[in-house]
């Protein structure tokens, strides 16, 4: 009988929450091996989670929604730096409200800078961009600058306006992340009072087979009114039944008002894939990043870095009418010190080598 209740409490709180919305559980699990070259960091093996996430999405009405999404992976602790009070761990928080043509979302929100790179999931990326990551083969990257993994979920609202079916326009508003006591996180600048909009276009065209994305965001610091310019733009091509191309370019700055220093990044992102097997796709990823630091009190590590790296994907789908995968990639990137402004402090070329190897899941449990 207590076997009995319980299989029908389960059933029927499972029934009741289909109606609500969807419940996604999504991981990703990796073993990964990292060897360097000429650099700072030591060689590291390890299994961890790249992604464990509880996505749920409901329905108040047809105008009213709300998601919430959780990351185990993540800190349980209050973001930091960020001014609001939610957890790391908390990604996204927010209810929209569709009216018409337009639709508002209020709370923890993504605020897509960084176009496709930052739109693909976590469990999707294996070779990632310096102004994605902000790290290198040498380590943390020095520049005041911010990076597109540090503004990927936000506490604000965002307006979106559907200008057609298959083109929208959002402007997003959120405060600017504040990382101050590290070197490699944003400046004093970056006070309860500073604030960065966005603004972000989205369209799809040639039966959607060409997605394009770019988006410009601006904040500045109070009150010094040191400056903050994120530029992204990016297209996804899918060519026929059997390839897909995306390419990407994302740049950030930053410039100090007292004395006009600015550091900035700019990256670019090729990724070619083939999805014509059933079962297997192979994808080739390349990127070439550029960064350029003028504000770092230590004039040894004021200068510009160079990267370039280049990735090979291979996924597996044991079952095709899953989404259930095993894969297994391998990149190298290397980071050149030149133009430095101690000439004594050119470093060699620093590199890594990197191969993972893993699996991914990703369900709504309460279908």
């Amino acid at each position: 009988m207590k076997k009995f209740f319980i299989a029908a409490l389960a059933t029927t709180t499972a029934v009741s929450a289909a109606k609500a919305g969807t419940l996604n559980f999504d991981a990703r699990a990796d073993y990964d091996t990292s060897t360097y070259t000429d650099s700072a960091l030591q060689d590291s093996n390890k299994f961890y989670f790249k992604t464990i996430r509880l996505d749920y999405q409901g329905k108040v009405n047809e105008e009213l929604s709300m998601r919430l999404r959780a990351a185990y992976n993540k800190n349980a602790t209050q973001t930091s730096g960020s001014g609001d009070n939610s957890q790391t761990a908390l990604e996204f928080a927010y209810l929209t409200h569709k009216m018409g043509d337009m639709s508002l979302q209020i709370g923890k929100l993504g605020s897509e800078y960084g176009t496709l790179e930052s739109q693909t999931s976590g469990a999707d990326l294996y070779l990632t961009s310096q102004a994605y990551t902000k790290t290198g083969p040498n380590g943390n990257l020095q520049g005041l600058w911010l990076n597109t993994s540090s503004l990927l979920y936000v506490l604000g609202a965002k307006l979106a306006w559907n200008m057609t079916p298959d083109q929208s326009l959002s402007l997003v508003a959120f405060k600017t992340p504040d990382g101050s006591t590290t070197p490699t996180a944003p400046p004093p600048a970056a006070t309860s009072n500073a604030m960065m909009e966005g603004l972000i276009y989205k369209g799809a065209f040639m039966d959607k087979n060409f997605k394009v994305m770019a988006s410009y965001h601006y904040g500045t610091g109070t009150p010094t009114k040191d400056m903050y310019n994120l530029y992204s733009a990016g297209f996804n091509w899918t060519m026929g039944a059997a390839w897909n191309l995306e390419v990407d370019y994302t740049a950030s700055d930053f410039k100090r008002d007292s004395t006009g220093a600015k550091d900035s990044i700019w990256s670019a992102i090729g990724k070619l894939a083939y999805t014509g097997w059933e079962q297997w796709t192979p994808r080739l990823e390349l990127i070439s990043s550029s960064e350029k630091v003028e504000t770092n009190g230590t004039a040894a590590n004021n200068g510009t870095n160079e990267f370039m790296g280049y990735g090979a994907v291979l996924e597996f789908k044991p079952m095709a009418d899953t989404n259930f995968r095993y894969h297994v990639a391998y990149s190298n990137t290397t980071q050149k010190f030149s133009d430095r402004t101690a000439p004594a402090t050119n470093l060699a070329d620093a590199k890594v080598d990197q191969i993972t190897i893993g699996a991914r899941m990703n369900a709504d449990f309460l279908k």
